[in-house]
């Protein structure tokens, strides 16, 4: 039977969601708790992978299993999970379903700080002294749209870099601007690199109209240095 799983997690400690060969990855520590809970090899398979240090609210994965457990039970696997882990919700699917082949679009937010953060929210958002939220406000809409993103990514091998951003959203609360990111998939580093280049834009050290030359020329050179991890966050992926 095919299980599909919703899981948040703070990524602080993590290198990101995969698996690694010299690190810990959100995955094996889920298959862990899951081996544990059965005393049976668990594989589980993501919606996709998230940075070292990233957060998410709804990464989500599928898993095998032919063990007789109503999903009650599955959901006991947090009683083993370390508590920066949650699986949110655990449900049955069809065979034929990929948590990461059958998803349609995917939501991310960047949280920006207006103050020097706390000890309890430094690893949740950046703070960025001087920020001039006006021209980022210009800028954002040249992302809006289907574009070559080769100048905002980490080029990975066989991976296409043309992607549609249905929307950017920008809100401003009375400690932070909150960015949130649609758009059909995403590749590496491509929300930090475009967070990274509207940082330099609030900074007025790069014209809004620099996104514009970025997508039509893919010239990596011209982003902004890639913005930090620990501001980003996996919101939401939709089926």
């Amino acid at each position: 039977m095919r299980y599909f799983a919703t899981v948040s997690y703070d990524g602080t400690k993590y290198h990101g969601f995969q698996s690694q060969n010299n690190a810990t990855g959100i995955q094996e520590v889920i298959e862990k708790s899951f081996r544990l809970m059965t005393q049976t090899v668990i594989k589980i398979h993501s919606a996709g992978r998230t940075d070292k240090g990233v957060h998410a609210i709804g990464q989500t994965f599928h898993f095998d299993s032919d063990l007789n457990l109503d999903l009650d039970s599955w959901l006991r696997v947090n009683d083993r999970l370390p508590l920066d882990i949650r699986i949110k919700s655990i449900k049955i699917v069809s065979d034929e379903f990929h948590a990461r082949h059958n998803a349609k679009s995917k939501k991310y937010r960047y949280i920006i700080a207006k103050n020097p953060s706390s000890v309890f929210d430094a690893n949740y958002e950046v703070y960025i002294r001087n920020l001039d939220i006006t021209p980022i406000k210009e800028a954002i809409p040249y992302f809006i749209g289907t574009h070559n993103f080769r100048g905002f990514c980490q080029l990975v091998k066989g991976k296409p870099t043309i992607k549609t951003i249905h929307k950017i959203d920008l809100k401003e609360t009375k400690n932070h601007y909150i960015f949130t990111f649609h758009g059909n998939s995403f590749l590496k580093y491509m929300v930090r690199s475009m967070m990274g280049t509207l940082i330099q834009i609030g900074l007025h050290r790069k014209k809004p109209e620099i996104i514009k030359e970025i997508l039509d020329t893919q010239d990596r050179q011209l982003a902004g240095k890639t913005a930090e991890a620990r501001g980003l966050y996996l919101l939401k992926i939709y089926y």
